[in-house]
C-alpha cells in the first residue's frame, strides 16, 4: 500500500514539474554611465529543468567577449557588460528554454554620457538667393541639443537671433536662403551639449558665390555698348 502511495506521488511530482519554464530578468530598466559596469540577472521563476539560456541585444543573439560576459547555471544566467558606451544601450533579452516550451523577458539599457557626432556641417559655397539646409546631430543621453553661431566683430554670435536669412527647421537643422555677400559670409559653428562633458564644436564656412559675377557681367555689357 506505502509502496502503491509513493508511485502515485512520484507520477503526480512528475506531472506538475513537466511545464515550461517562467522567468523575469533583473532590472526591468537600468542606467549606467560611460565607462561603468552593467548587470542583467535571469532568473527562473518556476518550470522544468534542464534550461538552456540565451542573451539576445536588439532581436540579436549575444557572443561572449573581452568585454561580454556570460554566467549560466542551473536556474538562471547573468550577462555583465563592462565598461558600457553609448553604442551599448538598448534591449536586453533573456531567452530560456526547455523541452515543454520557452519564456523570455526584456530589460532597457540607457546609458548616460557626453554626446557625440552624427553628422556635422561642412564648408559651402551658395548663391545669393539658393536656398540651402544645414544639419548639425549628435546622440547621447540626456538627448543633446543644438546651438548655431556666426562669428561677428570678432565674437560669437547666436545665428538665429543675429540673422533673419537663417531658419530652424529641426532640433538639429536650420534653413539658410537669399544669403547677402558682405554680411552673410564668413565663419560659422555649431555647438551640441547636454549637460555632461565635453560638449562637441565644429566649425565651417559659408561664401556666398554669384555677385560678383553680375557686376562683372553689368560692366562689359556697359562697356560693349560705348564701342
Amino acid at each position: 500500500m506505502i509502496a502503491k502511495l509513493i508511485s502515485i506521488l512520484c507520477i503526480l511530482y512528475s506531472v506538475s514539474s513537466d511545464e515550461s519554464p517562467k522567468i523575469s530578468v533583473k532590472p526591468q530598466r537600468l542606467m549606467q554611465k560611460v565607462g561603468q559596469q552593467a548587470e542583467f540577472f535571469c532568473v527562473l521563476q518556476s518550470g522544468s529543468l534542464p534550461l538552456q539560456f540565451e542573451w539576445l541585444k536588439n532581436e540579436k543573439s549575444i557572443q561572449t567577449t573581452n568585454k561580454i560576459e556570460i554566467d549560466n547555471s542551473k536556474k538562471s544566467s547573468t550577462l555583465i557588460l563592462q565598461s558600457v558606451s553609448m553604442s551599448d544601450a538598448g534591449n536586453y533579452t533573456c531567452r530560456t528554454s526547455n523541452s515543454f516550451g520557452f519564456d523570455q523577458s526584456t530589460s532597457h539599457l540607457v546609458v548616460e554620457g557626453p554626446p557625440q557626432w552624427l553628422s556635422k556641417p561642412i564648408d559651402m559655397q551658395v548663391g545669393p538667393k539658393e536656398h540651402f539646409n544645414i544639419k548639425c546631430e549628435g546622440i547621447g543621453y540626456p538627448l543633446p541639443s543644438v546651438s548655431w553661431k556666426k562669428f561677428t566683430d570678432s565674437t560669437w554670435q547666436d545665428l538665429l537671433e543675429s540673422s533673419s536669412h537663417f531658419t530652424k527647421l529641426s532640433s538639429t537643422e536650420v534653413s539658410g536662403h537669399q544669403l547677402v555677400k558682405e554680411k552673410d559670409e564668413g565663419k560659422y559653428g555649431c555647438e551640441i551639449s547636454n549637460g555632461i562633458n565635453p560638449n562637441l564644436w565644429t566649425e565651417f564656412t559659408i561664401r556666398v558665390s554669384g555677385k560678383i559675377g553680375f557686376l562683372m557681367r553689368f560692366w562689359l555689357l556697359s562697356s560693349s555698348k560705348k564701342f
